[in-house]
């Protein structure tokens, strides 16, 4: 479940304000201003080869942090904090931080010439430099990977979330004209996702500070 939990929170954070609508600027990115799929689709596997090594060493560093800091001291505040990211969702609270969208330095000119290389990069500095953005979901990856306990299971959980993250980008690089309703569909009832993955992350940080979710998760590790 613990698994299945941590893909869904990277699928989330993939349809967040700040990534989703940015979508067609990076498939063409990829396409690095021409049409061929073979291109496209080897920077798109390039930039989450990028993402997903970036990530999976944050999860490492995160499950060994909570192997030595301890799984219920970790859990706790990461319940709280996650809380605070699900009532900035919903829109109680306002987070300056997490609400920004990062497009500057994005231009179509400055991305006409990528090559597999640059991709791998490019995913490498969207993993840190989009972090703030996705936070709610990256934060209650890495704090599952904590409370985990140790540096492959975080490394694991982590890989997950890429997975779930940089999927869709891989899918659609390949499908986006395909793919179009479905992203004007969610571009319509962006106030209800936010409402339901708010919902979601404060529903995961009571668990996390009433002790559920860490019972839940130390019996699987």
């Amino acid at each position: 479940m613990v698994y299945i939990l941590t893909f869904t929170e990277g699928i989330l954070a993939f349809l967040s304000p700040c990534v989703l609508p940015l979508l067609p600027m990076f498939v063409s990115y990829f396409a690095a201003g021409e049409a061929g799929v073979k291109r496209t689709g080897r920077n798109a596997l390039g930039f989450f080869l990028g993402l997903a090594l970036v990530l999976i060493g944050m999860g490492a560093f995160a499950g060994a942090l909570g192997n030595i800091i301890g799984g219920r001291p970790v859990e706790i505040i990461g319940g709280l904090l996650i809380i605070l990211f699900g009532l900035h969702y919903i829109g109680i609270l306002q987070i300056p931080q997490l609400s920004g969208r990062r497009e500057k330095g994005l231009s179509a000119e400055r991305l006409r010439s990528l090559s597999f290389p640059w991709a791998v990069i490019f995913g490498a500095v969207f993993a840190l430099c989009w972090g703030p953005c996705v936070g709610p979901f990256l934060g209650a990856a890495l704090m599952k990977a904590a409370m985990a306990g140790g540096l492959l299971e975080g490394a694991f959980l982590l890989f997950l979330f890429a997975l779930g993250l940089g999927l869709p980008f891989l899918i659609s690089a390949f499908l986006i004209d395909q793919l179009k309703g479905a992203f004007s569909f969610v571009k319509r009832h962006y106030v209800l996702i936010n409402q339901i993955s708010g919902g979601f992350l404060i529903l995961m940080g009571l668990t996390m500070v009433f002790g559920i979710f860490g019972r839940f998760i130390h019996g699987l590790f």
